[in-house]
């Protein structure tokens, strides 16, 4: 530790720090003064001393607190007051401490704010969230949860004083503490906003606690407001019917990334169904392997092999251990796959043929590494679910 913390203190250009473990304590002393740092991600479990020191951090661009003692919640606004001429970014995780008092007094001071993720703080709720966006009408990228409330659906959401026009990224994390039986009607109440707004929303990221089959009237009314727009689509602890799934891949004409529980016993009409789109590289297997209702069967070689033969520019497949890419193709050719299983005749081209050549897949098999965000992010190109 005391090795790590030298080599901190003497690089003087470091941009990006994270420390998810809770050992912040030993590098702040070597954190101070360090004009070049912009990005800072921590597990803020500090005491009162130590909490006044990493307040002194200042010029940041993107803060991230993974969990926070409250004297980080104490120092907060007065720490987001020094540095509100240079930040773009707030992620609060997992802070049992933040209350809407501290939450407002902090994004007051942040009218230019551009990112603000507030996951899983459970005394901060969706009404709180939402109502506190009038102060931060420049944001591109949102993220917060949604707390069983018989407010849930359709208050709050009159309850938003300024139009979040430029909207990019949307996570909603909904929590139950019992099985819901009907999409939230949060989500649909909040995606008709958006489409109110005309917000321009690439990304988005929807998760419940208790795995529910999202009904296909939520899903037109997804893409009814965003159809043109979307580039990626996480669909966590949930499922889709198949004409859902060929609904997305048919109309999100410019759909990249797409994550979602593959189903095992129906994998051919699944590939059929994503093979509506032209756009689609990155596919994402969000299935729960280590589920308390039973082991699901894990995603196969067999069953990669058949995705990545019927969809047509599908380069890569993410599973729960592993990530499945497809070699660059060679010289364009034709070539034709019939599967007896479900009647179909489809032509392959390019990509395909190339993934077909010498009889198999030429795929390159990696292990899966921990991502350097949080799921409720806004997706990186260098990395997905």
């Amino acid at each position: 530790m005391r090795d790590c913390a030298r080599t901190i203190d003497l690089c003087d250009n470091i941009v990006s720090f994270t420390c998810t473990p809770s050992v912040l304590a030993s590098f702040l002393l070597s954190l101070q003064k360090k004009l070049s740092l912009q990005h800072i991600r921590v597990n803020a479990n500090l005491t009162y001393e130590q909490s006044q020191l990493f307040a002194k951090i200042s010029g940041l661009r993107s803060i991230a607190l993974d969990t926070g003692s409250p004297y980080v919640v104490d120092v907060l606004p007065k720490w987001i007051a020094s540095v509100k001429t240079t930040l773009m970014n707030l992620t609060l995780f997992s802070i049992q401490e933040l209350n809407d008092c501290i939450l407002e007094s902090v994004l007051i001071d942040l009218p230019h704010l551009t990112g603000l993720h507030v996951i899983n703080c459970t005394k901060i709720d969706h009404n709180t969230v939402l109502r506190l966006t009038s102060h931060t009408p420049e944001l591109r990228s949102l993220s917060f949860t949604s707390w069983d409330s018989p407010r849930a659906a359709g208050s709050i959401i009159n309850g938003i004083i300024t139009p979040l026009r430029r909207l990019r990224h949307l996570t909603i994390d909904s929590h139950h503490s019992l099985s819901p039986t009907n999409t939230p009607g949060l989500w649909t109440s909040f995606i008709q906003k958006t489409r109110m707004w005309s917000a321009p929303l690439r990304s988005i990221t929807l998760r419940l606690t208790e795995k529910l089959v999202i009904a296909d009237g939520f899903i037109d009314e997804l893409l009814n407001a965003h159809d043109a727009t979307l580039t990626h689509i996480a669909l966590l602890n949930c499922s889709l019917s198949l004409e859902s799934v060929r609904k997305i891949c048919r109309r999100c004409a410019e759909l990249e990334r797409f994550a979602v529980s593959i189903p095992i016993r129906d994998i051919y009409s699944f590939a059929e169904a994503l093979s509506r789109s032209t756009s689609l590289h990155t596919l994402s297997d969000v299935s729960d392997t280590h589920s308390s209702h039973g082991t699901r069967v894990a995603v196969s070689k067999p069953d990669i092999r058949t995705i990545m033969g019927i969809v047509p520019n599908l380069r890569r497949v993410i599973t729960d251990e592993r990530v499945w890419t497809v070699r660059p193709p060679g010289p364009s050719t034709i070539s034709v796959v019939v599967l007896p299983t479900c009647g179909l005749t489809l032509p392959l081209a390019g990509m395909q043929a190339e993934k077909r050549r010498d009889g198999g897949f030429r795929l390159e098999l990696k292990r899966k590494t921990s991502p350097p965000t949080h799921w409720f992010m806004p997706p990186s190109k260098s990395y997905q679910y």
